[in-house]
């Protein structure tokens, strides 16, 4: 953790020396504007893992709030696939799996709810160089649940990592940039709404997350 911060703070602290000190005059245009993308990009990365940090911390102690209440998964799916498809790699075909005539009802905080399926599209984004991501949605009605899952192509997980991948600060890749936190927290989240989240991946061919969640009492 402590390597993470320090990383993006070098950056900001290291080119804003250089735009600052004397002979910054001299600089070209265009490297001064990549220097100042490097310095909001380090921003930007160090906000998320602070705030990483926090959220981690509240939710220990129970003091974030949850607004649970009953709304339909299908909306929430057809919605974040709709933020997503301009977020996703250019290269990379990202399907829905969805019927958007069947309402699924849950009853879930619907904010927390996107932050997790987001943080799943957000990995597999990172981990799949070609190929596919899929966000789908469906229901299992013998055993009254609902499922949203988030599939790729990407390089998969192997068994000894699928066991420690929910663990804090863990990362499959030291190299890549994050708190090692995001799963951490999504399990929590998941957990607060009384849902699991499953994990079927394979190296090589890809990953599958998934969100289980009990169905409304309405339906």
């Amino acid at each position: 953790m402590s390597h993470e911060i320090r990383t993006p703070l070098n950056a900001i602290v290291g080119f804003t020396n250089l735009l600052i000190a004397e002979g910054a005059d001299e600089i070209e245009p265009e490297e001064k504007a990549t220097m100042l993308e490097i310095i909001n990009t380090n921003n930007e990365l160090l906000l998320k893992l602070v705030n990483d940090v926090l959220e981690i911390s509240r939710l220990d102690s129970g003091n974030l709030s949850f607004d649970i209440k009953e709304c339909d998964i299908t909306k929430i799916v057809k919605e974040i696939y709709m933020t997503y498809q301009t977020l996703i790699q250019p290269s990379l075909n990202f399907l829905l799996e969805l019927d958007e005539t069947v309402s699924l009802p849950a009853n879930i905080d619907s904010l927390r709810f996107t932050q997790v399926i987001s943080n799943f599209l957000n990995n597999a984004n990172k981990f799949t160089k070609e190929g596919t991501i899929t966000l789908g949605g469906k229901i299992d009605k013998e055993h009254r649940e609902v499922c949203v899952y988030v599939k790729d192509t990407g390089k998969g997980i192997d068994d000894k990592e699928l066991m420690m991948i929910f663990d804090r600060f863990y990362k499959t890749d030291e190299f890549e940039q994050g708190s090692g936190l995001g799963l951490s927290i999504s399990k929590v989240i998941i957990e607060r709404l009384a849902g699991r989240i499953e994990v079927d991946s394979e190296v090589g061919k890809g990953s599958c997350f998934s969100v289980v969640l009990s169905l409304a009492s309405t339906i």
